[in-house]
């Protein structure tokens, strides 16, 4: 007969060992995903991390709380009402999207969302979170606070997105184009676009996996109240739409409150000439004007590239049109180049890391292949990183941009021809 305290002494070490075995593989498993040590910092056209380890963003974008609709006539997803959640919480749980996204090898959610939403007291209904039943009854601020614990708790990386001001669908000639605005939905000033920022920089603050503000998506012409009449950004001119000014304005204003963030700029996305002719200036503005920030090495430049994305538009002349699309590969690589590479070239004065923050396709048909392989192509050469748009959108639409099944319960886009090229940014190293 074994003695009873030789008993209780086996249980005891036996209790420790499975804790530690635990605890243990627990830290493994998450240092195994997330092998780098925020914050992030930026060295020339490099991120690193505290370490001074390369850090490459590879991300894909969550929509969804940003908004669903056009609040025009528009198709684009019509019958589709995110109720300002991420899509696809209404279908499947939430863990289970995020292990999905964990096991493709993404690092980093880009997370758009709205000004309007951060100040939305509508509560969340039943019907809108199938299996997620912990969300009835927050808020759409309270339901970002969920997803940002959870998927960070995963080990995932966030870069929270100011993707517009009203929660709608981004991005057309909207009330959208510029980071402040009137209009019949919610408006805003720059003042009150930056306290959003601040805001969240300090409700964020402790989480050292939310790495920083991508200010504002595709700055464009901004519809006016009223008449159809564009106002432009510009780069520079010290005004109300000095999108430069602006940007440095929030960088500066976040890192009061959260000095660690990365600050992200995109360039200035498109301009109006004379109602007709469209110019798409991009980080050229750069060249004569970076963003310089109080906090040194935090500011990373953001560009947008789909197949759709015009070169030369003229709304009366659509023969002179060109799209990256339906130009030769040799065309692409000088406007990829011209508009937002040199700026992570080692001799150019104020060399920064560049964000490739949307791009995407559907699987339907191959016609775009080309221009996937020469961007992608351009990623891995200049070693940027990158986030798909998007996650997913449209279920019931063939032309849908997602990289999900239809339960959302796993990421099936090596399935089809886009994984090829995916998988290789994927497996991208410096």
């Amino acid at each position: 007969m074994i003695p009873i305290y030789n008993i209780l002494y086996v249980k005891i070490c036996l209790f420790r060992l499975i804790f530690v075995l635990t605890v243990g593989l627990s830290l493994i498993s998450l240092q195994t995903f997330s092998q780098f040590t925020p914050p992030l910092s930026t060295q020339g056209s490099r991120i690193i991390d505290q370490t001074a380890s390369d850090f490459i963003i590879k991300g894909v974008n969550w929509w969804g709380i940003n908004g669903s609709h056009i609040p025009y006539s528009q198709d684009h997803s019509k019958g589709t009402n995110t109720h300002a959640m991420p899509f696809g919480v209404h279908i499947q749980d939430i863990d289970t999207i995020i292990l999905a996204v964990k096991n493709a090898g993404f690092n980093t959610i880009r997370l758009p969302f709205s000004n309007q939403m951060l100040h939305d007291a509508t509560k969340t209904e039943k019907e809108w979170v199938g299996p997620n039943t912990e969300l009835i009854g927050l808020t759409p601020l309270q339901v970002m606070d969920f997803i940002v614990e959870k998927l960070t708790d995963n080990g995932l990386f966030v870069l929270l997105n100011n993707h517009s001001t009203t929660t709608h669908w981004c991005c057309n000639y909207d009330f959208n184009g510029l980071w402040y605005g009137k209009n019949e939905f919610y408006s805003q000033t720059t003042e009150q676009w930056i306290a959003d920022w601040k805001m969240l920089a300090a409700r964020y603050k402790e989480n050292k996996l939310v790495i920083g503000a991508d200010l504002r998506n595709e700055v464009r012409p901004l519809r006016k109240k009223g008449l159809p009449l564009p106002k432009n950004p510009n780069w520079g001119r010290k005004n109300k739409r000095d999108w430069h000014k602006a940007a440095t304005q929030a960088g500066n204003a976040i890192h009061e409150v959260q000095p660690n963030w990365l600050i992200v700029v995109e360039g200035i996305n498109a301009r109006v000439h004379f109602l007709t002719q469209l110019t798409f200036p991009h980080l050229k503005p750069v060249v004569k004007k970076p963003v310089i920030l109080k906090v040194p090495n935090k500011v990373v430049y953001e560009v947008h590239n789909y197949s759709f994305s015009w070169i030369k538009a003229n709304l009366l002349r659509e023969k002179k049109q060109k799209k990256y699309g339906s130009v030769s590969s040799e065309l692409r690589k000088v406007e990829y180049e011209r508009n937002w590479g040199f700026v992570m070239n080692k001799n150019f004065e104020n060399v920064a890391p560049v964000l490739l923050g949307e791009f995407g396709c559907s699987s339907i048909g191959t016609d775009v292949e080309p221009w996937l392989k020469d961007l992608t192509d351009f990623v891995q050469n200049k070693k940027m990183g990158f986030c798909w748009w998007t996650l997913e959108e449209e279920l019931t639409h063939e032309g849908s941009y997602g990289i999900m099944n239809a339960d959302l319960s796993k990421i099936n886009v090596f399935e089809d021809w886009r994984g090829k090229y995916l998988k290789e940014l994927l497996e991208m190293r410096r």
